[in-house]
């Protein structure tokens, strides 16, 4: 204990000063990881100080900078290390697990994943592999694990026996909980690549990914850190990677999320950002003509689905801060009579924001007829849009009452959650299997059955038999949509079996009255009023809504509601407005069309 002490009073002061100085004297090896040379450690620290300033090292950036790895290692009596080598597991265990099909894996990573989660350097990756040298056994295992879905063995050709994706599976997992004591980046690559599976996208593998990158510090602005501009790049996509898997299995888990805007400064991503993120020379690579991204310059369409894809997902973040969260339900409880008003002024900037981020969607990722191979990837990203939508209008349609909203309010609401709900089936309807083939995120296994829960709210909740039956309806043909397309995507078997139990669940509804004898019902308790022949003229318009293509069904209008001033005690404030984007038309037309 004496001689602990008199170490640890040789230690300087601020021990932070040490790092630091370190930190200026990086160098860069040709893994790409950020190491301290050991002939400079050792000169600058006596055999008692080094071991306690590797206890003074904060875990990510130890390990990071490998002063925890192989080459230093700290030692105790008994002859355990404190820090344990992460790179266990070797590539020859990983390769014997997918023998021979090693090689073909790996291009259908880059082919099918890597454009649309560019977290890897592909250049680079691809020259380690070759040469077998300095290449992370653990993320290549998780490049493997994830690529096996688009592994097709060729017609005639017979193999001893298919890859073991089962044992797999188990080595990455266990290899990945061992380095997530002491991870790197390589160690939050892998992890990010298991998300993408939905088995595996779980909140507490996510909780484990944000605490990695909380100690790799991805969580900080790093423009202004003294490494090179690749690795800034690398950094800030990780970061948001994570950013992203975390605030979607908040929603698909209904968990809370672990990234708040406080305590994050990463900034936004540029095209600079994604550098080197994809094969240099891709064109030369093969003089077969395959179908890949390459057509389209898989750096520019990777860069755009990318960041389109954590603006989206920033939205989604506001969204359940603004209405998921356990304050916010409080809130909007404790507000009673009020709660649908209050509801909707908050959802109309976020509505903006929706409306300005789809019109705003570069022509490379919109999703049409016409659509070639470079557009297949492009539907999970409308699938997310189409979700972050939901999560808005469901949020408005479950607070209507008729002590929140009186029906013109009620019925504004309703009209545009039903719009909504049309464009994303007509949107499952012209998926193809070049969309359904391709990529997928984790998250939309969930998503395609929040867009049948979302019909079934909507059933359950319609004041009338026609609006019932028409809800009935279309579900019945996203439901036929979602079984024939399940050939080509497995994963939809979720959404179908989830759809099928919530349908048993509201399958004895009381009958709800026809519109004409609820519209006389309001006539006679509310003469004055004339709602009634705008809500029946609306339900009886003949513009179709339906969309075709990738138009937006919104308008820049909002629905004043002072006319209808003696509906509801509370319709006396002052320049009343519902709040919501109004659709362009009600929706209410596409069941009168569907029922001739």
């Amino acid at each position: 204990m004496q001689n602990y002490r008199q170490a640890r009073d040789c230690l300087p002061s601020p021990v932070s000063e040490i790092m630091t100085e370190y930190q200026r004297r990086l160098s860069v090896n040709a893994n790409g990881s950020s190491e301290i040379p050991l002939s400079n450690l050792g000169n600058t620290m006596s055999p008692e100080i080094r071991p306690l300033f590797l206890n003074f090292l904060p875990q990510g950036w130890a390990i990071n900078s490998q002063i925890g790895s192989s080459r230093i290692q700290l030692f105790s009596g008994e002859g355990g290390s404190h820090r344990q080598d992460v790179s266990a597991l070797s590539l020859e265990a990983v390769e014997n697990l997918v023998t021979p099909f090693g090689p073909a894996l790996l291009e259908k990573y880059f082919r099918h994943l890597h454009p649309t989660f560019p977290i890897i350097m592909e250049d680079s990756f691809r020259s380690s592999y070759k040469e077998r040298n300095g290449i992370s056994a653990l993320l290549l295992g998780a490049m493997y694990l994830v690529a096996l879905k688009w592994l097709e063995p060729e017609s005639g050709v017979q193999t001893l026996r298919p890859p073991d994706a089962v044992g797999l599976e188990a080595l990455v997992c266990r290899n990945l909980n061992e380095s997530l004591s002491g991870p790197s980046l390589a160690t939050v690559q892998a992890g990010l690549l298991l998300s993408q599976k939905s088995s595996l996208f779980t909140p507490r593998l996510m909780a484990q990914l944000v605490t990695a990158g909380f100690d790799l510090g991805l969580h900080q602005d790093c423009s202004r850190w003294q490494i090179q501009c690749w690795e800034k790049g690398l950094r800030k996509r990780l970061a948001w990677a994570i950013y992203m898997q975390d605030k979607w299995c908040a929603l698909v888990h209904s968990r809370p999320s672990h990234i708040f805007a406080s305590n994050w400064a990463v900034k936004d991503l540029t095209i600079d950002d994604f550098e080197n993120t994809t094969r240099l020379a891709a064109s030369t690579a093969s003089p077969v003509s395959i179908p890949t991204l390459l057509s389209l310059s898989s750096h520019k369409f990777g860069y755009l689905f990318f960041r389109q894809f954590v603006k989206l997902t920033r939205i989604l973040s506001d969204i359940i801060e603004s209405f998921y969260t356990l304050e916010a339900t409080q809130q909007l409880s404790a507000s009673h009579e009020n709660r649908t008003h209050i509801i909707l002024s908050k959802a109309k900037p976020l509505q903006i924001q929706l409306k300005d981020w789809f019109i705003q969607l570069p022509a490379e990722l919109k999703v049409d007829a016409d659509c070639g191979v470079e557009a297949g990837p492009s539907g999970g990203i409308h699938l997310a849009y189409f979700a972050t939508e939901i999560m808005l209008h469901r949020c408005i349609v479950r607070s209507l009452s008729p002590e929140t909203a009186d029906q013109y309010l009620t019925h504004i609401c309703r009209s545009a959650a039903k719009t909504r709900l049309i464009s994303a089936l007509d949107f499952v309807n012209r998926l193809r299997p070049i969309h359904l083939r391709a990529s997928w995120p984790a998250a939309a296994m969930s998503n395609f059955a929040l867009i049948g829960a979302f019909g079934i709210l909507l059933q359950t909740t319609a004041p009338t038999q026609e609006e019932e039956e028409f809800y009935r309806a279309r579900l019945r043909e996203y439901r036929w949509t979602l079984s024939v397309s399940r050939k080509d995507a497995d994963f939809l078997d979720f959404a179908i079996d989830t759809l099928g139990e919530v349908t048993k669940l509201v399958r004895n509804q009381p009958q709800k009255p026809a519109f004409q004898e609820l519209m006389n019902h309001s006539f006679l308790y509310r003469p004055d009023c004339h709602s009634g022949s705008r809500l029946r003229e609306q339900s009886m318009a003949s513009s179709h809504t339906s969309q075709q293509g990738d138009a937006y069904n919104g308008s820049d209008k909002y629905e004043n509601l002072a006319g209808c001033t003696r509906m509801h005690p509370r319709s006396s404030l002052p320049n009343t407005k519902s709040g919501l984007m109004s659709p362009a038309a009600s929706a209410s037309s596409a069941s009168t069309s569907r029922r001739r």
